[in-house]
């Protein structure tokens, strides 16, 4: 999302000539990058399975592309990006881009802690690692990483895009056939252990009991069917008090419209997209305090630690007794944040000062901006 973002806010730009290969097949991004007018290629691969053609493809693409800078995007991505460095006789400046915090390994999958011990081997020859979290750079300095390489650029968003409405409260209720005139709290965020959907449904169930009535809305990747454990924490709240949506492309539609939102992530956020947008739009968030998700909100919203359902619950109970007044003014405290500190171009602007001082570090011929980026992402998403 990030990434798409990115690309946007260039276009028509002296830093427009990025081009995205994806290692899977292109995903519901790939409509908005093509508007921005991004060329996008994929390497063709299936999610855990490995392709030996696969590597000949991604030296032939980016042969064709012939890039003034590689930049990897996540963990898998980030590998592709030095595989075809070293292909290409290691001329090509590689950048890395992590976008996940990594507060104990043990919490990953197998897959991704052998990702990670690569990684770390690889480390070294990368012109600068990108993070978009401050905990994300120290944490992974701890693992291994070199910390020399570390560079900070927080995600961006477009504040105009994403902004208070309220009319938008009416339009969301409709959208997602709710009924209730209980509070919307709203997660977005794929199906996935380490956001910890469950945590919030209980605390939901909590908070009810206690008084803070409050409609769930789920909206994610496998939303729409969730499966045990889910499904079982599910069954201890009334059919009528929460609504599950599958992934969706249209939120900064009807975003503004939540009443409130919760991120009740376990680990492994680093700077969480729905959690600027939230606040970009005024809507007062709850957040685990994992990443940079306690930095980010700072005054404009509440923090609990992780995995505590009752803290969660307390939380939302607290927000809830506020009322609107209250709400609108922890919106306005969060989007006054997010302006002065998020804003889209402010990012983009340091993504292209880094690119310029790598082309610089490596003696590029070029004295200004990359005439191309070729950027390699690992999902289908991005």
């Amino acid at each position: 999302m990030m990434l798409a973002k990115l690309i946007a806010a260039e276009a028509g730009t002296r830093a427009s000539g990025a081009s995205v290969l994806s290692l899977l097949q292109p995903g519901v991004l790939a409509p908005q990058l093509r508007d921005a007018g991004c060329p996008i290629y994929t390497l063709g691969m299936r999610r855990g399975i490995m392709n030996p053609l696969a590597l000949l493809r991604l030296v032939r693409i980016t042969a064709r592309l012939s890039p003034d800078i590689l930049q990897g995007w996540m963990y898998h991505g980030n590998l592709a990006a030095t595989a075809a460095g070293f292909f290409h006789g290691g001329n090509v400046p590689v950048i890395w881009n992590v976008r996940h915090s990594l507060h104990d390994p043990a919490n990953e999958t197998r897959m991704t802690r052998r990702l990670l011990a690569l990684s770390r081997h690889f480390a070294a020859s990368t012109a600068a690692i990108i993070y978009n979290s401050h905990a994300a750079a120290r944490e992974h300095a701890a693992f291994g990483f070199p910390a020399d390489r570390a560079v900070h650029i927080p995600n961006g968003f477009d504040c105009e895009r994403f902004r208070p409405d309220g009319a938008k409260r009416a339009l969301l209720r409709h959208r997602f056939g709710i009924v209730s005139e209980d509070p919307v709290v709203g997660m977005v965020a794929r199906l996935h252990p380490m956001k910890d959907h469950r945590m919030l449904v209980e605390a939901a169930a909590r908070a009810r009991s206690l008084g803070g009535k409050v409609h769930l809305l789920l909206v994610g990747t496998g939303l729409d069917s969730p499966s045990e454990p889910l499904a079982s924490a599910l069954r201890d709240l009334p059919p009528s008090s929460y609504t599950l949506a599958g992934e969706r492309t249209d939120v900064a539609d009807w975003l503004p419209g939540v009443d409130l939102l919760a991120l009740s992530s376990a680990w492994g956020e680093a700077f969480p997209n729905v959690l600027g947008e939230a606040m970009a739009c005024g809507v007062p968030c709850i957040a685990t305090d994992v990443g940079d998700c306690a930095a980010i909100l700072g005054e404009a919203g509440v923090i609990v630690p992780p995995g505590d359902r009752e803290a969660m619950a307390q939380a939302l109970v607290q927000l809830v007794r506020l009322g609107r007044a209250g709400w609108d003014r922890l919106g306005a405290l969060g989007r006054e944040r997010v302006v002065a500190e998020y804003d889209m171009t402010r990012v983009a602007s340091q993504y292209r000062r880094l690119y310029a001082s790598v082309l610089d570090r490596s003696s590029s011929p070029s004295s200004g901006l990359p005439d191309a980026v070729a950027t390699l992402l690992p999902v289908q998403s991005a």
